[in-house]
């Protein structure tokens, strides 16, 4: 019988990632009511707010539209930071492993240009000479 539907889901804290680091899948992001950050919805139904740092890097990784980061999968881990008081305390850690899918120059979502003007400048199989001599 699958048990998961009993356990108790949650904020992630550094106790959930002490013993190593976990990958879980974005599912949704949305503001949160109580607090000024966001709130990531993660696909084991746990949920993770977002500092400004952890924000900051899935916004340079994924853009700063929300929806970009739907789907996309990061690795949670367990590190350090310094508070206001010099104190070092325990986070969460966000790196994405997920490829960008939607990022452009600047973080913005990239247009039919950009996209051209970069298919454009890749080599075609034709224009690569494959008779080259390997130098030994």
């Amino acid at each position: 019988m699958d048990v998961s539907k009993y356990m108790a889901k949650g904020f992630i804290k550094p106790d959930d990632v002490r013993s190593g680091p976990r990958q879980e899948r974005i599912v949704n992001v949305y503001p949160s009511e109580r607090y000024d950050c966001l709130v990531l919805d993660l696909e084991s139904g746990d949920q993770l707010s977002l500092n400004p740092i952890t924000t900051r890097v899935l916004g340079k990784a994924h853009g700063t539209e929300s929806n970009h980061w739907r789907g996309q999968v990061i690795e949670l881990s367990c590190g350090t930071y310094k508070n206001k008081d010099g104190e070092e305390k325990e986070t969460v850690l966000v790196k994405p492993i997920s490829l960008p899918k939607h990022v452009g120059a600047n973080s913005k979502s990239p247009t039919l240009a950009d996209n051209e003007t970069a298919r454009a400048a890749m080599p075609t199989p034709t224009s690569i000479d494959l008779n080259d001599e390997i130098p030994f």
